[in-house]
């Protein structure tokens, strides 16, 4: 049995079961409840086209294999469509919130459900994925600083760096302009 957390690990779309589990991840990871409210706003209002969960698929003490829903839940992605101003039919997602239990942090699997979700955007027919966040850490998955396309968003204090990945090659190229979040970001400064 290994002790790397992401070796014991099935990436699933979450279940209506899962919400309680999700909201208290977001709320053991970020100082208050913006981040976990905002999952709750986005699935209410079908904003979320994208919920994923990171579950357990063993016991880590008996090495019993746990069928779905009977893993503990480690960490949350959603992704939700966004607007590039004056491009309407440009199709980007935003990843948010997004969420790993802190004494899970740190053996990949952030970076699982970030790659997971971004494989199901571009089953959508998404162009282009943003995030706010370390940017370090979505540097190593292939985003760049949003900026570098051009894009920017409206708030200034948007939690962390501003990236985005192109899906398609070139897909930004030559546009640029502001990343339009649904009012249900507004808690987040997006």
């Amino acid at each position: 049995m290994t002790d790397n957390p992401a070796d014991n690990l099935r990436i699933r779309e979450e279940r209506l079961i899962d919400h309680e589990r999700i909201y208290r991840i977001h709320e053991s990871v970020f100082a208050g409840h913006r981040e976990a409210r905002l999952g709750d706003r986005l699935r209410r209002s079908d904003l979320a086209q994208i919920s994923l969960v990171a579950e357990r698929f063993s016991d880590p003490e008996s090495g019993r294999h746990l069928s779905e829903g009977e893993g503990g839940l480690l960490g949350h992605v959603m992704a939700s469509r966004v607007e590039l101003s004056g491009c309407p039919g440009r199709v980007l997602m935003a990843l948010a919130p997004l969420a790993v239990l802190p004494q899970h942090q740190r053996h990949g699997i952030g970076k699982r459900l970030v790659i997971s979700a971004v494989k199901r955007c571009r089953l959508l027919g998404a162009g282009a994925v943003v995030a706010a966040g370390h940017a370090e850490f979505y540097a190593h998955l292939g985003f760049h600083p949003a900026r570098h396309y051009g894009l920017y968003c409206h708030h200034e204090d948007v939690p962390g760096a501003f990236v985005a990945i192109e899906l398609v090659p070139d897909y930004l190229a030559g546009l640029g302009g502001e990343v339009l979040f649904d009012h249900g970001f507004s808690d987040l400064g997006l």
